[in-house]
């Protein structure tokens, strides 16, 4: 039985380490130094171990979010690596944070055709300060895939963000509409702050003539209480990976789709009473010495 494997993750603020004596650390954080750096390169590198260990491969396509420079990519690429050989796609954003979104693909299944970063500006008047979105356009045996790497704006300061979110998901709706139209099949992955059940994101699922165009299985998980990532106590879905499922089935020849939250012991809380929230970096100042405040999901592709 063949299968694959995709994958999106928010790293948690993953920034090279500040430097010692610099009066702004670009980072944000208390004494983001090389150890810390480095012990959480190697961290999320082992992410990659274990999903190779629970499924027997790697994901051959991550979506990754909160990257703060190329050069964390090329540290989660580096030879001591599970995932030494993949291909970097990058594109600094214009985000006020200084963080962005990028891809990370096995190009002995995935020829890279193009790639842009596309920018959804709601007031010409006002500089554009959010995470860019990435589309790559790839030929998976022989045929077109669209892959799509979204980090929409946060829900931050009682969610001052929300038009512009709504804005980019509206301008988004249709450039995957377009490319829905002509056949050709899609596969959103991110961190959308908005959890599957809202109809922002299920308005998004059809086209305008109400017919189904995207599915997303992260829904079912989020109203079975599988969460990605907490808000307090409170558990919320914002990352989920959507795709063009008849396309898919049809053109790739999957037979099955699953989804799922990877939420393994080691990326968990040690604390009992905590331990189905996820070990985080940093809370607040204070560095706690986790993975990320989020939990990878994945999108399992098999055919028989």
């Amino acid at each position: 039985m063949n299968s694959e494997l995709m994958m999106f993750y928010n790293v948690e603020n993953l920034f090279p380490p500040d430097e010692k004596d610099a009066e702004i650390k670009s980072s944000g954080f208390h004494n983001w130094d090389e150890y810390k750096y480095h012990l959480k390169i190697r961290k999320l590198s082992n992410v990659f171990r274990f999903i190779e260990e629970d499924y027997g491969q790697l994901p051959s396509v991550i979506g990754l979010a909160e990257i703060g420079a190329r050069s964390v990519l090329e540290d989660l690429v580096n030879e001591n690596t599970p995932i030494h050989p993949y291909e970097i796609i990058y594109q600094q954003s214009n985000d006020s944070r200084g963080l962005s979104v990028a891809l990370l693909f096995d190009n002995d299944k995935y020829t890279l055709i193009r790639f842009d970063a596309l920018k959804f500006q709601l007031d010409e008047n006002v500089e554009f300060d959010t995470r860019d979105i990435l589309h790559a356009e790839f030929l998976f045996k022989d045929k077109k895939l669209h892959v799509f790497v979204c980090h929409l704006p946060s829900k931050r300061e009682k969610d001052i963000k929300k038009a512009q979110r709504n804005y980019i998901l509206e301008k988004l709706h249709e450039t995957i509409r377009d490319l829905a139209g002509k056949g050709e099949p899609i596969i959103l992955m991110g961190d959308f702050n908005e959890n599957p059940d809202t109809s922002e994101l299920q308005q998004f699922l059809f086209d305008h003539n109400g017919n189904k165009m995207l599915s997303n299985p992260f829904e079912a998980l989020y109203l079975n209480n599988q969460f990605s990532t907490y808000h307090g106590k409170k558990g919320v879905g914002f990352d989920q990976i959507l795709y063009t499922e008849n396309l898919l089935l049809e053109q790739l020849h999957f037979t099955t789709i699953t989804a799922e939250i990877y939420n393994a012991p080691q990326l968990r809380n040690k604390e009992r009473k905590n331990s189905h929230y996820p070990q985080r970096t940093y809370s607040g100042s204070r560095y706690m010495g986790g993975w990320s405040d989020h939990f990878p999901v994945l999108l399992h592709f098999s055919e028989h």
